[in-house]
């Protein structure tokens, strides 16, 4: 395979990406009332389905939105897309709304049927030169509610983190720093974030905030956590992080999502975080990353 075109499907029925359509009554459109998920593939392959599995089921649960297909057979249809797709790497976009509402108002009606929309497009990656340089981030001034429910899903009401990166484009900056309401770091707006700690008695910890400080539960993260930190000599652990605690010597910084991977920090608000360059540490754990995708995609289903 190589290339590869767009490919849509709604509710199970292909659709040129032009003429696909959502009613204008459907809640995902009108109230943000759904759920997504994002996560890459090679060679026609999901990567790390069962995470996004996971946290798919996890999210539809407590939304009660039934997906009206089994994971099995959700799977099986962003088999087909990836086939029609054609690409050796491709980007997969997995909405599922609440559906068309019989009649206005927010509370759901009974009886409604979901809208499930599949999006597979080739994808070429993040520039190369970005992982050697690092990204450059902005704190935003949007806290995250870490008590709300949401700040734990992939809500089709993105629009807390379109706004923070759109702060960080206007700072010339490539990402955007959240964080919660009680000034501790919460995330990217569309990452992950990672601290290891190099110094004393703290050497070679990497932390990363918990769900509860408003982490959304990160598919690469968790398998940084509970797979890939070990794999590298890392001690991982969920910990509260002020953002003071992201600069200076004697750290370093990273950012994890599903489709970048692993991406070094080297500058926050205009100051060095670590030692201002990429450190070893990401390119530690980006191998480690590699080299399992590469496994699952030599032995699908298996991991």
């Amino acid at each position: 395979m190589s290339g590869g075109r767009l490919v849509s499907q709604v509710n199970g029925a292909f659709v040129a990406p032009s003429a696909a359509g959502i009613a204008p009554g459907d809640r995902g459109f009108t109230l943000g009332d759904g759920v997504f998920e994002t996560l890459r593939a090679k060679n026609g392959q999901p990567l790390r389905w069962a995470f996004h599995e996971q946290r798919l089921i996890a999210s539809l649960a407590m939304l009660g939105i039934d997906p009206g297909m089994s994971m099995e057979e959700l799977r099986g249809e962003v088999r087909a897309c990836l086939l029609a797709c054609g690409s050796d790497d491709s980007s997969v976009r997995i909405s599922v709304s609440r559906g068309v509402a019989a009649e206005r108002g927010l509370a759901p009606s009974s009886g409604m049927q979901p809208t499930v929309a599949i999006e597979v497009r080739p994808f070429a990656g993040y520039p190369p030169g970005l992982y050697k340089r690092g990204m450059s981030l902005v704190t935003s001034a949007i806290p995250r509610n870490e008590r709300s429910p949401l700040a734990r899903v992939k809500s089709l009401s993105y629009l807390e983190n379109v706004l923070a990166r759109m702060e960080a484009q206007e700072a010339g900056a490539d990402e955007a720093l959240v964080l919660n309401t009680a000034g501790g770091v919460a995330g990217a707006s569309a990452a992950n974030v990672f601290v290891v700690f190099e110094q004393a008695r703290r050497q070679g910890t990497l932390v990363t905030p918990p769900v509860e400080e408003g982490a959304l539960p990160g598919t690469v993260r968790g398998l940084v956590l509970g797979e890939l930190a070990a794999r590298c000599g890392l001690r991982a652990e969920e910990g509260r992080l002020l953002p003071g605690m992201l600069e200076g010597p004697g750290r370093e910084v990273f950012l994890t999502n599903a489709l970048m991977g692993v991406m070094p920090v080297t500058c926050i608000d205009g100051r060095a975080a670590g030692g201002g360059t990429p450190g070893s540490y990401a390119a530690r754990v980006a191998e480690a990353l590699e080299a399992r995708d590469r496994e699952e995609t030599a032995c699908p289903g298996q991991l």
